[in-house]
This record gives structure tokens, sequence and C-alpha cells, in this order.
């Protein structure tokens, strides 16, 4: 997956609900409740003020911090052999500046995507335990397409010093942290581009219009 396409994953958490049970797990809940959050903002007019509150309610339900290390290796994906943690060797200036971008590029392709995400509805279909990680699975289906088939969306939620976060979103099974840190395992690794490429390349995500 590009890195426009894997950010784009997290626009799915702002459309229409089907309630869980009363007696969801806790990060299903949590999930619910931001989906609704979200879907309601989504329905109003569109002004600065309502932009400013999705920001916020992004950095509610997102743990970019948490994010960024992940797509950098640390902790390593386990379907990964020899995973290298590319974080540890990243200094303070750099861990800040790829945390700023990648916030910046997951933001703006979550924004850019809502306005066709409102016509689908999720179902949940329980939760999973994942080490400290429980994944949160979900269906998402199309009601303008009855014909085609839902797509599996799952919520990777961990415990924060702030509350429930979403770490990961995988996507028919493919994870985006997973994603994004074979894309910059292979970058870093390859002497005619590196970290500096890694940068580039994602401002020019982030900068491009459309």
């Amino acid at each position: 997956m590009r890195i426009r396409a894997i950010s784009a994953a997290l626009a799915t958490i702002a459309v229409s609900t089907v309630p869980a049970s009363a007696s969801a797990d806790p990060a299903e809940t949590f999930i619910e409740q931001e989906h609704d959050r979200l879907d309601h903002m989504l329905r109003t007019p569109e002004s600065p003020a309502r932009e400013a509150q999705i920001h916020q309610a992004l950095s509610g339900f997102v743990d970019y911090d948490e994010l960024t290390r992940r797509a950098f290796g640390e902790p390593c994906p386990a379907a990964i052999p020899g995973c290298d943690d590319l974080w540890s060797g990243l200094a303070a200036a750099q861990r800040a500046e790829v945390r700023d971008l990648l916030e910046q590029l997951v933001r703006k392709n979550y924004e850019r995507n809502l306005s066709k995400t409102l016509d689908y509805d999720v179902t949940y279909r329980g939760t999973k335990a994942t080490g400290a990680d429980t994944r949160v699975l979900t269906e998402a289906k199309d009601r303008q397409k009855p014909r085609e088939p839902a797509t599996r969306i799952d919520y990777v939620v961990m415990q924060t010093p702030g509350g429930l976060r979403v770490v990961d979103v995988i996507t028919e099974g493919s994870s985006m942290t997973k994603s994004y840190y074979e894309q910059f395992r292979k970058k870093m690794h390859d002497p005619n581009e590196g970290y500096s490429n890694i940068v580039s390349k994602l401002r020019e995500k982030i900068d491009k219009k459309g």
C-alpha cells in the first residue's frame, strides 16, 4: 500500500454505526462512541470551528506518538523476521519531525475522505486481545452499493495515560503501521535515500493538493 492509501484507512472512522451490545468490551465501546461523535460533527455545516473540532476529536482518538513509533519498528511488527528498530536510531529532533509529519498526513487523508465515509455503516464483530492491545473487529458497508461485500476494518486500541487510543488500523488484513514500516525500512537501508528521503516523501504527500 502506498503512503497515501494507508493513511486514508483512518478515514473510515467517520461512519454511521450499528450499536454494540451493552456488554461490549471497553475498547469496542470507545470506538463506537468516537464514531458517533465524529459522525455528528461531519453532519454540521463546514466551518473553521468544525475543522478545529474534528482535529481535536482525532487527537483524542489516535495516539500519534505510539503510531509513529510502531511505524518505525518500535515494537517491530511480529510478522517481519529480522525486523530493525528504526526508531532507536533516530535523534530526538528526527523523532519529533516524523511524528509531526505523520500526524499531518493521517489527518489530511482523513479529512479528504470525509465525504466518502458518511454512506457507510459499521457493524461490530467483537474484540480480540493481542498482548497489551485490543483489536476491535468491525465491518464497513457502503449503503449506496449494497451488493458489494463489506470491508473488514479492525482498530488496534491500547490503554495510554490519557485513556484508550487507536494505535493502528488493519484494513482487510493489512496493518497501517506495518505498511509504513516496510516502506521506511526499505528507504533507510537504501544508500541513495535514507531518512531525508522519508521526510521529503511525507512532505510531498502532505503538500499535494486533492
